[in-house]
C-alpha cells in the first residue's frame, strides 16, 4: 500500500511541476539559509566551553572607580595571580597569566624567515590545568615548565616548519633569546577569546626582563589573569575576601586602594557579554545572537508559510479526486496519509535540495561574512542531521496542515462538485499567508537600510580629528630608545610624500589609557581621578587636526620646569567651568609633578563611537617626565594615502637601516577604526544576504500562486472582455488582488520595522535617523519584486482569448 501512495505521489508532483520545483526550492533554500545562521549562532554560543572545568573557570577584572571616571580593565596586575595562588588555598586550584610586554608585535626569527608575531604570550605553567587545548605534539605536563620554552599552533608550525616535525626546534625571539618547541597545539577547532598563537612560559621572562618582577607590581595592569576555584567554591565567596587583599598596604598603591574594585568573570561569557578595556580580542555581542536567531527564524516562517501556500493552492485542485476515492470507499485516514506521504517526498527532496545549497553556496556566504570558521565538513553528522531533518520535517509536517483537516473531511457529494474550488475561509488563509510572508520579507530589507546607514555613520562620521591620511607604524624594542626613535622621524621625513612624524602611547581613534590625576582648583585639590588619556611626542599636532577652542597647542621641546596638558570640552565640564579659556593655566599632578593646561581641544571620539565622550588628556611625553618606552607607536601624516604603496616600501628601507633584524610593521588608521566596527558590519552583511533570500522564497512562492490564480480567474475574465473589458483592464483587474496584499504588509511592517530599529539604535550614543527612504526601499523593492514576478501570468491571461475559457467546463 506504501509503495503506491509513493508512486501516485510522484505522478502528482510530476504532474505538477511547476509547483513542485517552486515548493522544492523555496524550501531547500530556507533550510539552507536557517541552517547558516543557526551554525553561525551555534559557534558563537560555544566559546570557551570546550574545556571540562569551564564552569569553575574565571577572568579576574580591575574595575578603577573614581568620581564616576575610570576603567574597566580585563587585565590586572602582574602579581595578582600568584598572591591569589598563595592566600586563597582553600578557594583556587589554579590561576594562569598572559602576558604580551603591551606590544603590537614580537620579532621571530625561525627556519631562515624574520616574522612579526602579534599573538605571542607569555604564560604560566599551569596552562594546561586550565585550558583544554588538544596538545598535538608534546607532553602538557611539563611543556611550559622551564625557561625559553615555547608552545605553537598548528598553524604556526606549518607557517614555520612546513611538514616537519618542530618538537625540538629553536626559534629566535627579539634577536636574542634562543626559544624550544616543546609543544603544538590544535586550536583550530576550538572557538576561543584567547587570540594566543605562540605560549611562552612565563619563567622566561626572568631571562629576557630582568626587572619585570622588581618594578612597580600593583599599580601597571598588563596581564589577563584566569583563576580555577576548586569544587563547590562560589565566585562570591572569593570576592568577599578581595576586601581584604585590597586593603594591604604591601599590595595596592595608597592612591589605588580606595578605587580600586576586584571581580570575577565566567570564562564562557567573555565572548559575548563582555566589552571591558583592554580585551584579549575583539568579543561578540549577546544582542547579535538574538537579532540573527531571530533572523534564521523568520527566514524558515517564510518558506514554511510558502511551502504551505503553495501545497493547499495544489491539493485545493484535487477536489474532485477526493470526491472520487471517497465514493469508492477510501477513508479519511486513507486520505490523510496519501497527502502525508506526498509531503514527505517533497520535504526529502528539499533536504537534499538544502545540503547541495550548503554545500556550494556556503563558502562563499562566509567569506562574504568575514567567517570562516565553520565549513560543511567541519559539523558533525548528528548537528547535520537533526539540523537538516528536523527543519524539513516541520516544514512538511506544517505543510501537510491543510490537506489533513480540509481536503479529507470533504463529503463525497461535495468533492464531485467540480466548481468547488478554494471557499471564503480558504481564501483568508492564503491572503493571511501572503501578507505575513510580505511583511517579513519588508522588515528584513528595512532593518537592512537602517544597519547598513547606522554603520555608514559610524564609519563615515567625523570623529574630531583626521584619519584619512594617517599610518601607524608599531615600534616593538624601539620605543625604548628616545634617539632610535629621533633617528627614524629624520628618516622617514626624508621620503618624498611624508609631511609629518609623531609618537603615541596607543591607537588614537580605537584605544587608549588612563592616568591618575589630581586637580588643583581654587588652591585646593581634588580627588584623585583615573582619566583616559594619550602621550605623545613632538609635532604631534601637526599630524592630527584637531580643533582648539581654547589656549594653544603643546610646543615642541619646550623648557620648562612642568609638564604641560590638552584637554578636551568634556573636561572642562567635569571640572565645573563654564568657559574654556577659564581653565587654561590650571595645574594636574601627579607623581611626575605639575602639568599646567595647555589649551582645551574640541571634543572627539578618542574610542570607537560605542562609547560617550568623557574627560580626556593629551599629555606630552618629556623626557624628564616620562620613560621614553611609554610611546609605543610612531604615526605618520601622508600627503596622500593613494600613494601609500610606494611610500611603504621606501620607509621599510628606511626601517632596515636602522634596525636590520626587526620587519617594519604598519597600518592605516581608518582600517582600524573601521575594525572597531565589525560587529555592526556583520550584521549589515547578515540583514542583506537574508532580506534577499527572504524575499526570493516570497516571490517564488508568489510565481506559484499567481499561476493558480490566473487560472482560478480565467473564465471570469474571460466573461469581463466578452462584455467589453480591455486587455490593459483585465490586466490591472488580475494584478490588483497582489498589489493589495503588498499594501496591505506595507502597513504592518513598517511600525513594527520602525519600532524594532528605534530600540536597536538605543546602543549606541550616535544614532543616524529612520527617514523616509527606509520606507521607499523596503516598500519600492517589494513591490518591484512583486510585479516582476507576477507579470508573466497577468500578462499571459490579460491577452488570452476569451472563447478557450468560456467553452471549457471548468
Amino acid at each position: 500500500m506504501l509503495r503506491n501512495y509513493i508512486i501516485i505521489g510522484i505522478r502528482n508532483l510530476a504532474k505538477h511541476g511547476l509547483y513542485s520545483l517552486v515548493n522544492i526550492v523555496g524550501m531547500s533554500m530556507g533550510i539552507a539559509f536557517f541552517a547558516l545562521l543557526f551554525l553561525i549562532v551555534k559557534y558563537e554560543l560555544s566559546f570557551d566551553n570546550n574545556h571540562v572545568d569551564s564552569k569553575r573557570t574565571y577572568r579576574i577584572v580591575e574595575v578603577i572607580d573614581s568620581q564616576d571616571i575610570g576603567e574597566r580593565s580585563a587585565s590586572v596586575p602582574i602579581a595578582l595571580g600568584p598572591t591569589i595562588n598563595d592566600l586563597y588555598p582553600n578557594y583556587v586550584e589554579s590561576t594562569v597569566r598572559f602576558f604580551n610586554h603591551q606590544v603590537y608585535s614580537h620579532m621571530i626569527f625561525a627556519n631562515g624567515k624574520q616574522y612579526n608575531e602579534p599573538s605571542l604570550y607569555f604564560t604560566d605553567k599551569d596552562f594546561f590545568k586550565i585550558f583544554d587545548f588538544p596538545l598535538v605534539r608534546g607532553k602538557k605536563s611539563n611543556s611550559l615548565s622551564d625557561p625559553q620554552s615555547v608552545i605553537i599552533t598548528t598553524t604556526i608550525a606549518k607557517k614555520y616548519f612546513g611538514e616537519e616535525d618542530p618538537l625540538g626546534k629553536k626559534i629566535l625571539y627579539d634577536n636574542q633569546y634562543y626559544l624550544t618547541v616543546t609543544g603544538v597545539v590544535d586550536k583550530s577547532k576550538i572557538p576561543t577569546h584567547l587570540d594566543f598563537e605562540l605560549l611562552v612560559s612565563f619563567s622566561t621572562l626572568l631571562i629576557t626582563n630582568k626587572n619585570i618582577m622588581k618594578g612597580d607590581l600593583w599599580q601597571w595592569n598588563p596581564c589577563w589573569t584566569y583563576v580555577q576555584l576548586k569544587e563547590g567554591v562560589r565566585p562570591e565567596e572569593l570576592e568577599a575576601d578581595f576586601d581584604i587583599l585590597l586593603q594591604d598596604e604591601t599590595k595596592f598603591p595608597e592612591h589605588l586602594r580606595d578605587y580600586v574594585q576586584l571581580y570575577l568573570q565566567p570564562i564562557e561569557e567573555i565572548h559575548l557579554y563582555s566589552d571591558l578595556d583592554y580585551e584579549m580580542s575583539h568579543n561578540g555581542d549577546y544582542m547579535y545572537i538574538y537579532i540573527f536567531s531571530a533572523i534564521a527564524l523568520l527566514v524558515l516562517i517564510i518558506a514554511s508559510i510558502n511551502f504551505m501556500n503553495l501545497s493547499a493552492v495544489r491539493y485545493s485542485t484535487r477536489v474532485r479526486e477526493v470526491g472520487i476515492r471517497k465514493a469508492i470507499g477510501a477513508d479519511q485516514f486513507e486520505i490523510i496519509i496519501q497527502f502525508l506521504v506526498e509531503a514527505s517526498i517533497l520535504s526529502v527532496l528539499s533536504m537534499f535540495g538544502a545540503l547541495v545549497f550548503m554545500e556550494l553556496l556556503f563558502p562563499y556566504l562566509y567569506q562574504i561574512l568575514g567567517d570562516n570558521t565553520i565549513e560543511i565538513k567541519q559539523i558533525d553528522s548528528r548537528t547535520l542531521s537533526l539540523l537538516i531533518g528536523g527543519s524539513g520535517i516541520f516544514v512538511g509536517a506544517l505543510s501537510s496542515f491543510y490537506p489533513m483537516y480540509y481536503l479529507s473531511g470533504f463529503k463525497p457529494i461535495d468533492g464531485l462538485q467540480v466548481t468547488r474550488m478554494l471557499g471564503v475561509k480558504q481564501k483568508k488563509f492564503r491572503t493571511w499567508s501572503v501578507i505575513i510572508q510580505f511583511v517579513i520579507a519588508m522588515f528584513l530589507l528595512f532593518s537592512t537600510y537602517v544597519a547598513r546607514k547606522q554603520l555608514n555613520l559610524l564609519k563615515e562620521a567625523d570623529v574630531g580629528f583626521n584619519i584619512k591620511n594617517i599610518v601607524v607604524v608599531p615600534l616593538g624594542e624601539v620605543r625604548y630608545s628616545m634617539e632610535q626613535f629621533k633617528e627614524i622621524k629624520k628618516s622617514f621625513l626624508s621620503v618624498d610624500g611624508v609631511e609629518s612624524v609623531s609618537g603615541m602611547d596607543e591607537v588614537l581613534g580605537v584605544l587608549v589609557q588612563t592616568f591618575p590625576f589630581e586637580f588643583k582648583k581654587d588652591n585646593i585639590n581634588m580627588p584623585s581621578s583615573f582619566y583616559s588619556g594619550l602621550r605623545i611626542r613632538n609635532d604631534f599636532f601637526n599630524v592630527f587636526d584637531f580643533n582648539l577652542v581654547a589656549g594653544d597647542f603643546i610646543e615642541n621641546d619646550q623648557q620648562c620646569d612642568h609638564g604641560e596638558v590638552m584637554i578636551n570640552e568634556a573636561m572642562v565640564s567635569y571640572l565645573g567651568y563654564k568657559k574654556p579659556d577659564e581653565i587654561i593655566g590650571k595645574s594636574f599632578y601627579n607623581r611626575a609633578g605639575e602639568h599646567v593646561v595647555k589649551g582645551v581641544l574640541q571634543d572627539f571620539h578618542y574610542e570607537p563611537f560605542h562609547k560617550e565622550i568623557e574627560p580626556f588628556l593629551i599629555v606630552k611625553n618629556d623626557t624628564r617626565l616620562w620613560k621614553s618606552f611609554n610611546v609605543k607607536y610612531m604615526v605618520l601624516r601622508l600627503d596622500n594615502i593613494r600613494n601609500w604603496e610606494r611610500i611603504e616600501g621606501q620607509l621599510s628601507i628606511k626601517w632596515s637601516q636602522h634596525i636590520p633584524y626587526t620587519l617594519m610593521d604598519s597600518f592605516l588608521l581608518r582600517d582600524k577604526v573601521e575594525a572597531s566596527y565589525q560587529k555592526e558590519e556583520r550584521l549589515a552583511k547578515v540583514s542583506l544576504i537574508f532580506s534577499i533570500i527572504g524575499v526570493i522564497i516570497a516571490n517564488l512562492g508568489l510565481f506559484g500562486l499567481a499561476s493558480f490564480i490566473t487560472v482560478q480567474k480565467n473564465k471570469e475574465i474571460a466573461i469581463r472582455k466578452a462584455l467589453g473589458m480591455e486587455n490593459l483592464e483585465a490586466m490591472l483587474f488580475i494584478s490588483k488582488e497582489f498589489f493589495l496584499l503588498v499594501g496591505s504588509a506595507c502597513f504592518i511592517a513598517w511600525p513594527l520595522s520602525y519600532l524594532a530599529m528605534k530600540l536597536w539604535l538605543e546602543n549606541f550614543p550616535q544614532q543616524t535617523t529612520i527617514d523616509i527612504n527606509a520606507y521607499i526601499f523596503s516598500g519600492g523593492v517589494t513591490l518591484c519584486l512583486t510585479f516582476l514576478t507576477v507579470s508573466y501570468h497577468v500578462i499571459k491571461a490579460g491577452l488570452k482569448n476569451p472563447v478557450a475559457d468560456l467553452k471549457s467546463s471548468n
